[in-house]
């Protein structure tokens, strides 16, 4: 009965709409057509008198409410206003600051090697510490990855934090959320955190089962909202694995068959994660637990890890080895963009190489200068691209860089054209590296929640980072400037077009 008066209240309001519309749909439209207008007008003078970023992206912006009126203000409402100016709530605000300044307060760990000098320059810049203590391993693509997750899964004692961009309902995410869910019925902790928009096609009939379990579930910044239009474009591109506060993953694979190349599309699925075991597995929780405490949003969500006991639980790793990590995790509401300037400072401090692997390569006008003046200085500067793409203004708008970096000396790569590089590496003098999820464009510098791992010494993981990246070069094609001669039209106008949009993206 009820659906049958519900139907008939949807067919009566479709009638009503036909007859208003019918009847004055002239006005309605002229009405329509100069709000929108004016919204536009407002935006503009907000964008040239008080919106404070960069000059690019506002002229941007400007130009694509003025060339396409309607569908330029209903982008900017959605995805480009200024994160400077969103407003948390008090609960958020207060909660999110107690996770980070209690982990700021605890004594560091000591064990009388004094830090790489370059990890406190970037402590200075981002207020994160860099840890000795840690057992740093590189994992090469997903025949690596999954099976060390999921060892360390089924091994979980006491709690699991698992936060990723994209978690698909295929095989491998079903056989993950299978443990996940026989480890909370064993009464462990599990906590399930994954981004709105990069997971959108995940089922509440997938998720319903964990629920059932125990498993507290988040989804970031839910796109299904009334404030979506605020949050829309700034997504949380985390992958973090925490368990017992011991052992940690993060780096660029998400839980999807894709990455374990067993889709269609691409033959290999070339990428790379880090497992983290030791001192440096705090700013991961940390990283996790900020996060989760803002999707929260009450009163003394912090406080269960912040006590005595809290700290006790959750950040009280064992040292699990001799090797320095710095964590660097950053935001859109950041003031300043810790993850793209800690990544800045790195490739400035190369004598010999900087070699960099990203499945996007469109970088903002600083970071584009830093790494040319780096290539102009005579230092070996070689970037790995995807030779085939997945989505196409990333693809063309990475492209469109190449010929300006071939320009400064810089060595580009195409990697194998059946196949999709998705890491996000750089390795500096063979010496010194960073591995994680953040890509080498605006949206990952300026947009997306991000989180790098910076390494600095020639220890294992860097050792198999500079293999990995000789076997990729040994596969990849290296660009000439008789490649971007012989570009048709089309390819160049798509490519250009790319470039003029990477701004707002």
């Amino acid at each position: 009965m009820k659906k049958r008066f519900q139907l008939i209240i949807i067919i009566a309001l479709v009638l009503f709409m036909g007859f208003v519309l019918r009847q004055w749909s002239e006005w309605i439209l002229y009405t329509a057509g100069f709000i929108v207008e004016l919204i536009g007008v407002v935006i503009v003078i907000r964008l040239l008198f008080w919106d404070k970023r960069n000059t690019t992206s506002k002229v941007a912006w400007m130009a694509a409410v003025f060339v396409l009126p309607i569908l330029g203000v209903f982008l900017y409402l959605f995805f480009g206003r200024n994160p400077q100016n969103r407003i948390f709530t008090h609960n958020q605000t207060n909660e999110m600051h107690k996770i980070a300044s209690t982990i700021h307060h605890l004594p560091p760990y000591e064990d009388g090697k004094k830090p790489p000098h370059l990890s406190k320059r970037i402590q200075h810049l981002t207020e994160i510490n860099p840890v000795n203590g840690n057992k740093l391993t590189l994992l090469t693509n997903g025949e690596e990855t999954f099976p060390a997750i999921i060892e360390a899964l089924k091994k979980a004692q006491n709690h699991i934090h698992i936060q990723y961009y994209i978690y698909k309902s295929d095989a491998i995410g079903q056989e993950i959320r299978d443990i996940l869910i026989e480890r909370a019925n064993a009464g462990v902790e599990v906590r399930f955190m994954y981004d709105d928009w990069g997971s959108a096609k995940l089922s509440e009939h997938f998720l319903e089962p964990m629920r059932k379990a125990g498993i507290k579930i988040h989804a970031f910044d839910p796109i299904r909202s009334i404030w979506v239009a605020r949050t829309a474009n700034l997504r949380n591109h985390r992958k973090i694995i925490v368990i017992d506060g011991e052992i940690g993953f993060t780096g660029g694979l998400n839980i999807g068959e894709e990455y374990r190349s067993n889709t269609p599309d691409f033959v290999v699925w070339r990428d790379t994660h880090i497992q983290v075991e030791g001192m440096a597995v705090i700013e991961l929780q940390e990283s996790f637990l900020v996060d989760w405490v803002y999707m929260e949003n009450k009163a003394g969500a912090a406080d269960g890890f912040i006590s005595e006991a809290g700290i006790g639980q959750y950040f009280s790793p064992k040292p699990a080895g001799n090797e320095w990590a710095q964590v660097v995790y950053g935001g859109p509401y950041d003031k300043e963009k810790y993850v793209r300037d800690a990544i800045l400072d790195l490739m400035d401090s190369a004598k010999e190489s900087v070699w960099i692997t990203s499945p996007y390569f469109v970088p903002d006008e600083e970071a584009l200068a830093v790494i040319r003046r780096v290539a102009l200085s005579g230092i070996d500067v070689r970037i790995i691209l995807p030779g085939k793409g997945d989505r196409g203004i990333s693809f063309n708008g990475s492209n469109s860089n190449i010929e300006t970096m071939l320009d400064a000396g810089a060595k580009v790569y195409a990697y194998r054209d059946d196949s999709f590089v998705h890491a996000k590496l750089l390795l500096i003098d063979g010496e010194r590296g960073a591995v994680g999820t953040a890509n080498f464009d605006i949206r990952s510098f300026r947009l997306n929640h991000e989180l790098m791992i910076f390494l600095y010494e020639r220890d294992q993981a860097i050792v198999k980072m500079e293999r990995d990246f000789e076997a990729d070069f040994k596969v990849s094609k290296l660009y000439t400037m008789e490649d971007i001669r012989k570009k048709s039209w089309y390819v160049k106008m798509k490519e250009n077009l790319s470039s003029l949009l990477s701004p707002i993206l």
